[in-house]
């Protein structure tokens, strides 16, 4: 399809499949000042873990490139173009997309997020397709919002909404920005901005205990649940499967709650199981599993008692509830001088409950410490001097 012409709504789509096409494009593009930047991707929906799946960028000349990474061993021309601090990157709610990126290597620079900005301007709803009848009254087609981007060969329809994805945000940030400039919140958008690009990818600590009920079991049955879960994320990648369809989150709860089960008959009987999983050298594996869990368990003596979770309840004093009344103060006259979706930027709950159990004040932008340390000031309350 590469060499088909496609364009919608004056600009060019191409399809990026080969590397001579690669090696162009990232020529062209490297001398840019800014570039529109969008992926495609697949977070545990079609297919096992967290893959990319397209890349898109518009030259905000009228080209768009959809890069097919699933045709490339190595996509560092391209990379070395996000990564160029000297050339913007214009992209809507960048956060997955910068994890992505980070995983696969690649530390994006120079980041302006359109999402960001539109939050920045107070929008209740700030996804593109609702900053764009807001702003310009262009209706988006999202129908292939929740397209199997892994399928190929890559149909119109799904090259036309990636396109949408970039082709419009050169016009977007230049309105957004200008409406910011004359709030005086350029420098929340810089400082945003800056935040965004020290976002890094890491997995999660301890997953199994974030499943839905995983905090009911005892520590015996959250030992089992741990190694049950390891072993179905090793079936998932061998089935290139998301994990919850080789084992659904709560059937493999089900399973270290109650670990003594005639396996065969529940893997046969309970639902959501993958067919896979029912063949019996697989059977075979997760009974091994499952045993072998069970003998670790003994031999380093896990308890059968409960987490006490008392402990992690909030300590509630007249002095906590004094701060938090404070703080609550604060974030009402923010809420007014900013508004309300703007204000979540500036001063969230959790911050406001750390303050109220600690009485420190964790902010990590410095323009939201000046805002709230301002506006408690205007209140005549006094908060801790210090940003942590």
């Amino acid at each position: 399809m590469e060499n088909k012409a496609l364009s919608y709504d004056g600009t060019t789509i191409r399809l990026i499949e080969t590397e001579e096409a690669l090696q162009d494009v990232a020529a062209k593009l490297s001398g840019s000042r800014e570039l529109a930047l969008d992926l495609e991707f697949d977070q545990n929906r079609f297919t096992y873990g967290f893959n990319l799946c397209l890349i898109q960028i518009s030259d905000g000349n009228g080209t768009c490139y959809i890069i097919d990474p699933f045709a490339f061993e190595d996509l560092s021309p391209i990379f070395e173009i996000v990564e160029n601090p000297s050339i913007t990157k214009i992209i809507h709610h960048s956060n997955n997309d910068i994890l992505l990126l980070n995983k696969l290597g690649c530390n994006i620079r120079n980041v302006m997020d359109t999402d960001v900005a539109a939050k920045i301007l107070n929008y209740e709803r700030s996804s593109l397709a609702t900053v764009l009848k807001e702003e310009f009254d262009k209706e988006i087609d999202k129908s292939q919002q929740s397209s199997n981007w892994n399928k190929r060969p890559l149909t119109e329809a799904q090259l036309v909404y990636a396109a949408i994805d970039v082709i419009y945000l050169h016009q977007v940030k230049e309105r957004l920005v200008k409406k910011i400039e004359e709030l005086d919140r350029l420098h929340w958008l810089e400082e945003e901005n800056n935040l965004l690009e020290r976002i890094e990818y890491s997995e999660a600590n301890n997953p199994h205990l974030k499943l839905k009920n995983a905090f009911k079991l005892n520590y015996y049955q959250q030992f089992l649940l741990k190694d049950l879960y390891s072993f179905r994320d090793e079936m998932g990648q061998k089935l290139n499967k998301p994990a919850p369809y080789v084992i659904p989150n709560d059937a493999l709860v089900d399973l270290a709650n109650n670990p003594n089960v005639d396996l065969h008959e529940w893997l046969n009987h309970t639902k959501g199981i993958h067919g896979a999983l029912k063949r019996q050298p697989n059977e075979k594996l997760l009974s091994k599993a499952l045993k072998q869990a069970k003998e670790k368990a003994k031999e380093e003596n896990i308890s059968h008692d409960y987490p006490d979770f008392r402990g992690q309840r909030p300590v509630r004093t007249a002095e906590t509830e004094q701060r938090k009344d404070e703080l609550s103060q604060v974030q009402k006259r923010i809420v007014e001088k900013y508004g309300e979706n703007a204000s979540r930027l500036v001063i969230t709950q959790s911050l406001i409950g750390e303050y109220s159990q600690t009485g420190n004040i964790r902010c990590h932008k410095k323009y939201g410490y000046s805002i709230i340390m301002e506006t408690a000031s205007e209140l005549g309350i006094n908060l801790p001097g210090e940003i942590i």
